[in-house]
């Protein structure tokens, strides 16, 4: 992946642009022409080709042949796909550790919900996703499996993109994911697989119920 020096050019590009996304003034599937970014940003082109390429290669931009740059979409179909690939490897994951958890993985665990709670409350939507992220690695990398974290980063990383896109994070007051990961972590403690994918499957419905809502006012696909 390419990587961006901070007070260059492209690096302000890159921020600006990911900003308007994460605050969804950018909608999905929104063009991202070079003339007007250069004109909006006071910047050459070769910066905003190269926050493109960035913003591209952490899958918030598509680059189409002959078509530009565009905000990134989704699909339902992409959508149920990827919380059923997340459900699949945390059960993976937590076949091979549930009864290895020590009081410092649980401890980890549970200041990422400290700092997703802290960050709602900040509207730090960022911080927010990461800590999210976070969670859910510090899950899958108990089994100790590079390949199967490599796997899972893809993953866990796409579905932070979606949640950019399409998350009505600005909207509500108060998450009702975090109540949910609360009760992973409690399956985690009690050692009850089954609870902790319960859990996970009524996060997975949520997104898509939010997806079902935010597209029509995205002028999604």
């Amino acid at each position: 992946m390419n990587t961006l020096r901070s007070g260059t050019p492209a690096m302000d590009v890159y921020q600006s642009v990911k900003n308007a996304i994460i605050q969804q003034t950018l909608k999905p599937g929104t063009a991202l022409t070079e003339n007007s970014l250069c004109a909006q940003l006071g910047v050459g082109r070769s910066p905003v080709r190269a926050a493109l390429q960035l913003l591209a290669d952490e899958g918030f931009v598509e680059l189409l042949p002959n078509r530009g740059a565009h905000v990134a979409t989704f699909t339902e179909k992409q959508l149920r796909q990827l919380c059923a690939l997340r459900g699949m490897v945390l059960s993976f994951a937590l076949e091979q550790t549930i009864d290895l958890y020590t009081e410092a993985d649980l401890a980890h665990l549970e200041d990422c919900l400290t700092v997703q709670e802290d960050a709602f409350a900040r509207l730090a939507f960022d911080d927010y996703i990461t800590a999210v992220s976070q969670f859910y690695t510090g899950i899958i990398k108990k089994a100790g499996n590079p390949y199967l974290n490599e796997i899972a980063a893809a993953i866990i990383n796409r579905i932070a993109v979606y949640l950019c896109l399409y998350d009505n994070f600005y909207s509500v007051k108060k998450t009702k994911s975090l109540p949910l990961h609360s009760r992973m972590l409690e399956g985690i403690r009690e050692g009850k697989i089954k609870k902790v994918l319960r859990a996970h499957s009524e996060i997975s419905a949520r997104l898509l119920d939010t997806y079902g809502r935010m597209v029509p006012l995205n002028g999604g696909r």
